[in-house]
């Protein structure tokens, strides 16, 4: 996978998210989001976050019926066929979504330093960049992580 780049081609991370916004990520629904950036953001990545949560399902529910179950007293039961496969299958998809989140934002970095940049943050490390001089080449250079974005990109929704 690519390393992120910031827009005089140096390496840079991508832009953490608050535990607001991450709760708000966690959701998933886009029509409950509050935060534009999330909510942008969550478009970009819809799809590969599907994939993601689908594969989780499914994970979860071969893990009780192959590995947990036959374990269990559950065989021949409600509870041991639809119950606590389906909550398990929930947990799973939760964690796995969980630690694969920082892979799929660094995979669509493109989109979504774009989505940061026109609400006027640092697509690295979400510092507002607003206000902040122009370089010689165009580019505003965040003080927080020294990453250069070009000036055009940089608040152009809230211009």
């Amino acid at each position: 996978m690519p390393i992120p780049t910031d827009d005089r081609d140096r390496p840079c991370a991508v832009a953490r998210l608050t535990n607001r916004q991450l709760a708000w990520r966690s959701i998933g629904i886009k029509s409950l989001t509050k935060d534009e950036l999330v909510k942008q953001e969550q478009q970009v990545t819809l799809n590969t976050e599907v994939a993601i949560a689908l594969l989780g399902g499914v994970l979860g529910w071969v893990l009780w019926t192959a590995a947990i179950m036959p374990l269990t007293n559950l065989n021949n039961t409600l509870l041991g066929h639809l119950v606590i496969p389906f909550v398990l299958s929930i947990v799973v998809s939760t964690c796995l979504w969980f630690i694969t989140l920082s892979w799929v934002r660094q995979r669509k970095f493109s989109k979504i330093a774009g989505i940061h940049l026109l609400h006027g943050k640092c697509a690295a490390c979400g510092y507002e960049l607003k206000d902040l001089p122009t370089e010689d080449d165009a580019c505003i250079v965040c003080p927080e992580c020294n990453a250069a974005w070009k000036a055009e990109r940089v608040g152009a929704q809230h211009a």
